[in-house]
């Protein structure tokens, strides 16, 4: 049986779901939303996933418990005011008790009649007895998130306001359909990108942009046509050998420097391994 993935909507958890009957899976659309099982400290719980039409990178198995209706989804989206009406005085609250932090968002969850609230710290806190007076106030279960930088503005509602014209382009990419894993250093050095101008490759968040995920899988596999980095090879139509000192996957070029010191750029299809 074909899997299914779904990232949860209250928590940064992924999770693979292989129970999904087929019938039901063929009429899912991306973004849908789910009840799946999963256990969580010993016990099984039901949340509410989010489907997403490729493997996710970080794979929990889950059940499959039923897939929510246009109308369930609805009334779901509906009763995320009822968290959005806490945020006001938890974020009053939240900001008093640890000044350095930004509260995000929140966002409640009918199955559990839980809030969850979401804030932004370089720092960690302990909260004590913060929680269990917010509980009280709000006469709710609670549970505090900390995020990234990242998740900050993917989770912040105001970042919809802001997108457009953005460091990061038309949409930022944590806005968009596509759930970005962790941007990796990796993704400037394939793609040849100049450290010395990394501000530039930095998006709102002050992270490297996700724009730079999009095209890395295929500059990975690109990567292999390509000789290493320091291996010896020749370039008999420049009569010429050297050491691989870089290459350029958009060009197909591969950048030489030679034994008297020279550097020289030729095409991929024009050299060959040395025999030395």
């Amino acid at each position: 049986m074909e899997a299914l993935y779904v990232l949860d909507f209250f928590m940064n958890k992924n999770f693979k779901i292989s129970d999904c009957p087929k019938e039901i899976r063929k009429n899912l659309k991306h973004w849908d939303k789910i009840i799946y099982r999963c256990e969580d400290k010993g016990n099984m719980k039901d949340s509410v996933g989010i489907v997403v039409w490729y493997p996710l990178p970080i794979e929990r198995s889950a059940e499959f418990v039923s897939a929510m209706s246009l109308e369930e989804q609805q009334k779901f989206c509906e009763d995320q005011q009822i968290a959005l009406d806490f945020f006001p005085t938890f974020k009053k609250k939240f900001k008093e008790e640890f000044p350095g932090s930004k509260p995000i968002t929140a966002r409640y969850n009918p199955l559990g009649d839980q809030i969850y609230f979401y804030f932004y710290s370089e720092d960690r806190y302990v909260f004590g007895d913060f929680v269990k007076n917010l509980r009280s106030m709000v006469g709710k279960n609670i549970f505090l998130f900390q995020v990234g930088a990242r998740d900050m503005m993917r989770l912040d509602p105001c970042a919809k306001d802001y997108a457009i014209g953005s460091d990061c382009g038309m949409q930022q990419a944590c806005l968009s359909y596509w759930l970005m894993p962790s941007v990796e250093v990796e993704c400037v050095s394939l793609q040849g990108l100049d450290w010395r101008d990394l501000e530039r490759l930095k998006g709102r968040c002050g992270k490297l942009k996700c724009s730079l995920m999009y095209e890395l899988e295929i500059y990975q596999k690109e990567c292999k046509n390509f000789p290493q980095k320091g291996s010896k090879i020749e370039c008999p139509s420049a009569n010429q050998n050297g050491i691989v000192s870089n290459f350029n996957i958009m060009t197909r070029e591969v950048v030489l420097k030679t034994p008297e010191g020279m550097i020289l750029r030729v095409p991929l299809s024009a050299i060959k391994p040395s025999e030395s």
